[in-house]
């Protein structure tokens, strides 16, 4: 859901993208609220708008609180043209002070399960690529169906996701998605000399 798919005067491109990538078969679709300020969602609800079915899919909010992030739930239903997500997350945990937040009283996780309870939402997960042991904590914390994390072969030499977090996560039986694999195309560059 980023790229072309979140840049404002790139819809019409940005639908041909994601009709493409789903007549290719692919069927795992991951936006967030946050991405071109709403804009991905739109783009990726109008296509979904008769190709739901078709697609697993999976959104984040980066809010923190419990009524802020039910708020973006209905505003990315909406933008989605959807009645309910696959995968709802929390977007980026990097920081203490977030976590302390999402497991507060009024936090995120209380929007979580009230979301997962009403049948909104499917699967809840957890995201980021910054500090893998704040995200190690939230999975202590809490029993994630999901994590999205920064893995490759950079990911050793510094803050590795790999060696803290993913035994964990595996250990835990969430489901693991892998981002940044090619860490941008920064890893193969020189391959392509």
């Amino acid at each position: 859901g980023q790229a072309a798919i979140e840049t404002q005067g790139l819809e019409e491109l940005s639908e041909k993208i994601i009709n493409r990538a789903i007549d290719l078969g692919i069927n795992y679709i991951d936006t967030a609220a946050s991405y071109g300020r709403g804009l991905s969602q739109l783009n990726i609800g109008r296509v979904l708008k008769t190709r739901r079915k078709e697609v697993f899919l999976a959104t984040k909010t980066h809010d923190r609180s419990y009524d802020g992030s039910m708020r973006l739930l209905e505003e990315s239903l909406t933008n989605l043209q959807t009645d309910h997500l696959n995968i709802w997350q929390l977007h980026n945990v990097q920081r203490q002070d977030q976590v302390d937040q999402i497991f507060s009283d009024n936090g995120a996780i209380k929007a979580f399960e009230k979301a997962r309870s009403e049948g909104m939402v499917q699967f809840l997960g957890i995201t980021g690529h910054y500090e893998p042991l704040i995200l190690k904590q939230c999975i202590e914390r809490f029993d994630f169906d999901t994590i999205l994390m920064a893995v490759n072969g950079a990911d050793v030499h510094y803050l590795s996701f790999k060696n803290y977090l993913l035994p964990e996560a595996l250990k835990s039986g969430m489901a693991i998605v892998g981002m940044k694999v090619a860490t941008r195309g920064r890893m193969m560059s020189h391959l392509r000399t």
